[in-house]
């Protein structure tokens, strides 16, 4: 009786269990629709933005602010958008290993939610400062274009950020160069006009730090997505294997129930055949 009291306590923690990965499932698709439809929102926004600073950048020509640092050598800042919570699979193992594949000895890592501060809190070459829960919002990721804006004119040689692409089923985690701004982002790699960058400078002044603040909302709602879609997998496959279980262990308990009762009937029979014997 004790191997079925078991089965039957391991049966009740699995279904236990069963209906806490059932319930997150549910709010990680909610969650996840949520970030798409803010994901989807910002698309033509972050679209327009990009080729403004692709045309700028065509414009100003390779010596200009956006197209090239102003320190050759230097600290490369990378920005690594984690999660806030686990129960991810390894959506955050990918983004660590792109960080790491990424850097070099002069990278300072920037890890921005509570995954990424657990990580890199022991490790050298870090700012730790946006190492704390983050709400994937555009207040949030104004205030951390501001350090980068910082760090830049302070002589950074460069500015990047890794993440998570949300693209469905096929969520990839990558680096992204926010400052310099990359062949990606330029139409063509223009040469410096006769009239020089004078006439641009205000432009500049106001497109730059919007354009930084684009870049880094548009890694956190991809991210934000991503986390979510990675989370509901998670989820989904620790609800199925669940199911296993539990059919495998009703199962067992089953069997240990007949079994236990088929001894019990032999038992009984076996005292009335006793029983008789005596009496005749």
């Amino acid at each position: 009786m004790s191997n079925l009291s078991d089965i039957k306590r391991r049966l009740i923690s699995v279904k236990q269990t069963r209906q806490i990965t059932g319930a997150m499932e549910t709010v990680s698709i909610a969650k996840m629709r949520k970030a798409n439809e803010r994901l989807a929102d910002s698309r033509h926004y972050v679209d327009l933005l990009y080729g403004m600073v692709g045309e700028l950048a065509r414009i100003s020509g390779s010596d200009g602010p956006l197209f090239s640092s102003s320190a050759a050598v230097g600290k490369k800042i990378l920005l690594v958008v984690t999660s806030d919570k686990g129960l991810c699979g390894g959506f955050d193992h990918e983004i660590f290993k792109r960080a790491e594949e990424y850097a070099d000895k002069n990278t300072v890592f920037m890890p921005i939610g509570v995954i990424g501060g657990e990580y890199y809190k022991n490790k050298e070459n870090t700012d730790m400062r946006f190492a704390s829960s983050y709400i994937p919002d555009y207040n949030n990721a104004e205030t951390v274009a501001v350090a980068l804006l910082e760090e830049y004119a302070a002589g950074a040689s460069e500015i990047a950020v890794v993440y998570t692409v949300h693209g469905g089923a096929a969520d990839m985690s990558t680096v992204k160069r926010i400052l310099p701004v990359s062949g990606e982002i330029c139409a063509a790699e223009g040469t410096s006009s006769e009239s020089g960058l004078e006439p641009f400078k205000n432009v500049f002044e106001k497109i730059v730090p919007l354009y930084v603040a684009c870049a880094v909302y548009d890694a956190f709602l991809n991210n934000s997505a991503s986390e979510h879609g990675a989370r509901r997998q998670a989820m989904m496959a620790a609800t199925e294997s669940a199911d296993a279980l539990i059919a495998q262990l009703s199962t067992e308990y089953n069997r240990a129930r007949q079994s236990a009762v088929t001894e019990q009937i032999i038992e009984i029979i076996g005292a009335t055949s006793a029983l008789t014997e005596k009496r005749s």
